[in-house]
């Protein structure tokens, strides 16, 4: 007579078991990618969705305008629009006027508290014409569209997650984008995290069919250089080469030229020693940066990559060369993971256990903040809808564990500046705990990925692709962005 196995045994069949390469995706998905046109899908929920979605930035826009930011010193109580402020209108306005955002003129000249770190100038082009505008409507116009990008990367995830063009399915996932932590913080601060997000992702979906379309969203993403490295090094792995070949390309081209424009604005002599004084302004602005509270691994409650808790329970102060030593400790294995699954033929894409891999690397392999976790709502969705592969193969019980750790720090109070001040208690192993929780969660996924992920098929032959070729996300989601 048969017995059942134990709870641990079926456990490990379940976790050993949730990628089977070889099933065919669900018919639902090929029908609703087959419809080009959109489709309301649930009417009662599209209401509610939209009238939700409409409350909550309502409200956000209040919480602006009660804790308005009046340019200049930095007030902790006084927070709304610091970031559109002091990371994009000024910074904007000064490369236009050729004085360098990275120096002490800039800080002189505009009402900021102190230069910006090295984002890439180009996306300050990107964001100069904002710069013809007076502030107050520079702030309506920017409001607007991080709402009309929360709407496009809601459809993209919608799409992703098995329910293309459908308006109930993108405003539910919008309004449950607004109510996370980083989403708030992400409109109320006005900062360009969503276009940072949304490029990620098409960077994503497009690097293995479209390399030009990827190239110009890696472009973006280069803005800021611990999201494109990550992110290149992980494409590399998936086998995307041309797509960042093409987007390293473009990327110089939209850094250089801007500056070469501030460089010709600063001081007297040849370009060479106009550009070393930039040189100069960038790593004087990144010291400064690092030595902000806020920003330092040791006292940041908002960093979610593993370094800042290694740093926080160690006392550490790491530099930049420390930074990217356990980036590239942290990227080999799941970029080995990545190079399995392509020399097997395998790659789910963007909504798949390919992109949730790269996606959670890239937050805990190098500095990154707390509204960078929106990037786990697209693979939190996918695995909610478990509409796809692997996903629709996994077990309630493993998805359901994947999903709590993309969860908390989407949804952690605890490591807030406003739980923080009102509990000021928390301090040495307390505080440690408290603000490195979302850092713990995110590695724990990382590595429950990387086991997930490891491909069970034999390394493909040329001939074995060609017969496992509806095992890759083009030929099974039949969506489009």
């Amino acid at each position: 007579m048969a017995h059942p196995p134990s709870q641990s045994k079926s456990f490990i069949l379940a976790w050993s078991s949730t990628v089977s390469e070889s099933a065919s995706p669900p018919d639902r998905i090929q029908r609703n990618a087959e419809t080009a046109k959109w489709r309301v899908g649930r009417p009662a929920v599209a209401l509610s969705a939209g009238l939700l979605l409409s409350l909550t930035f309502a409200l956000t826009i209040a919480r602006i305008v009660v804790q308005y930011q009046t340019p200049g010193p930095f007030d902790a109580s006084k927070q709304g629009l610091c970031d559109f402020h002091n990371g994009v209108y000024f910074p904007a306005m000064s490369l236009v006027s050729g004085i360098s955002p990275y120096g002490q003129d800039y800080v002189a000249q505009f009402p900021v508290e102190r230069p910006i770190p090295f984002f890439s100038p180009g996306i300050l082009v990107l964001h100069a014409p904002l710069t013809w505008l007076p502030l107050h409507a520079a702030e309506a116009v920017f409001t607007g569209i991080n709402l009309l990008l929360l709407l496009w990367i809601a459809g993209v995830i919608a799409s992703q997650a098995g329910w293309p063009h459908r308006l109930d399915a993108l405003l539910v996932i919008a309004f449950a984008m607004s109510v996370t932590r980083s989403g708030h913080v992400t409109i109320f601060n006005g900062y360009f995290t969503l276009e940072l997000i949304l490029a990620t992702f098409l960077a994503i979906h497009w690097g293995d069919r479209s390399p030009w379309k990827a190239a110009v969203a890696l472009a973006v993403v280069s803005a800021k250089p611990t999201y494109i490295l990550p992110i290149g090094f992980l494409l590399l792995a998936r086998g995307n080469r041309k797509s960042l070949i093409y987007g390293a390309a473009i990327s110089v081209v939209m850094a250089v030229l801007p500056l070469l424009w501030l460089a010709s604005h600063q001081g007297d002599g040849d370009i060479a020693s106009r550009f070393q004084i930039l040189l100069d302004q960038i790593a004087e602005t990144q010291a400064t940066h690092r030595g902000q509270v806020d920003e330092s691994p040791f006292f940041s409650w908002t960093r979610l990559d593993l370094l800042a808790v290694i740093a926080k329970w160690g006392n550490l102060n790491p530099g930049d060369a420390t930074h990217l030593g356990v980036m590239g400790l942290l990227l080999a294995g799941p970029m080995w993971v990545l190079h399995r699954r392509r020399k097997s033929g395998i790659d789910d894409g963007l909504g798949g256990l390919t992109g949730a891999l790269i996606l959670v690397t890239s937050l805990v392999s190098v500095y990154h903040q707390s509204y960078d976790a929106l990037l786990l709502v697209l693979p939190a969705t996918a695995v909610i809808a478990a509409l796809r592969r692997p996903w629709s193969l996994m077990s309630p019980t493993t998805r359901g564990f994947l999903l709590a750790l993309m969860f908390i720090p989407l949804f952690n109070v605890l490591s807030t500046r406003w739980f923080l001040m009102k509990f000021d208690g928390f301090s040495g192993p307390a505080f440690g705990v408290v603000t490195g929780v979302s850092g713990v969660g995110l590695t724990v996924l990382m590595v429950a990925l990387s086991v997930l992920g490891w491909p069970r098929r034999p390394i493909a032959t040329p001939s074995m692709l060609n017969e496992t070729a509806g095992c890759s996300e083009s030929a099974q989601s039949g969506d489009s962005l």
